[in-house]
């Protein structure tokens, strides 16, 4: 059976030092970062244990867009604490000469962090996506991850006045990690607003993961995850993605071949933060 508790559980593995440096590569003006997937989750486990809210963000062709067209999201992203890049990311540093260490979508690092925290005890809290999808995720999740501590779970729709009553319950709540399903930009924003007043350690936007979760909608298999995965989710929401992938994908690919071939100096050698 799931555990859901107000206490706050600590961590009890010791940290490996360094652990939280890991390299980064300057992409197109955004310092993403450049990690193996057991990088990524070390450097949440290490960030529990310390003050203040981490953001994780997760980067991607369509969030690029978004950040273009929309200074504040632009301004979330480049001071994010953690920037985790998805697929397009990945083939862009690759075709400007500076590649990253692994693609790590959203979706792959909550897939990844479950394990770790439920054999840790470390308590989540999970807001966002329909409130029938959020009780097929919790389901789902106590068969999966029996011992994982969820402190808490509501679903994203509410008004804008309902916010701090939203915060006040996860802080409630003995949280210490944070996922917020609203999707982009929504979900960032909110982090955002609230960060000097949400008493968890990590926060990370993780867009329709929580469909993934609840089994409504398939996670891309391994396979398509080399450049495929995209594909693989218009199949899924044709009428949802098409339009966004129309507008993104090429958008994307032109920002990375001008700068590849007409470079402005906004893609620079890795370095380690």
């Amino acid at each position: 059976m799931m555990s859901v508790t107000g206490n706050v559980t600590t961590l009890t593995t010791q940290a490996e030092p360094g652990l939280k440096k890991c390299g980064r590569v300057h992409f197109l003006g955004y310092s993403v970062g450049s990690l193996s997937m057991e990088d990524a989750v070390g450097w949440v486990e290490q960030s529990v244990r310390e003050p203040g809210l981490h953001h994780i963000a997760v980067l991607n062709a369509n969030k690029m867009w978004i950040a273009d067209r929309n200074a504040d999201v632009h301004k979330i992203l480049m001071e994010a604490e953690l920037v985790i890049p998805e697929f397009a990311i990945v083939w862009g540093c690759r075709v400007l000469g500076t590649p990253l260490r692994e693609h790590i979508g959203g979706i792959m690092l909550l897939n990844a962090m479950l394990p770790r925290l439920e054999s840790e005890r470390v308590p989540v809290y999970f807001l966002g996506a329909q409130e029938n999808v959020v009780q097929q995720m919790l389901e789902r999740l106590s068969i999966q991850y029996p011992a994982l501590t969820v402190a808490g779970a509501r679903s994203g729709y509410f008004k804008p006045n309902e916010s701090d009553q939203v915060v006040e319950g996860i802080n409630r709540s003995g949280a210490q990690i944070l996922f917020v399903a609203m999707g982009s930009p929504r979900q960032e924003r909110w982090i955002e607003a609230h960060r000097q007043v949400l008493q968890v350690r990590v926060a990370m936007g993780v867009g329709g993961s929580f469909d993934v979760l609840a089994g409504i909608k398939k996670d891309a298999p391994p396979w398509v995850r080399h450049g495929g995965e995209w594909l693989y989710r218009l199949a899924q929401e044709p009428r949802a993605l098409w339009k966004r992938y129309l507008k993104t994908n090429p958008w994307f690919v032109a920002q990375v071949l001008r700068e590849k071939f007409f470079p402005c100096g906004i893609s620079k050698p890795s370095q380690t933060f």
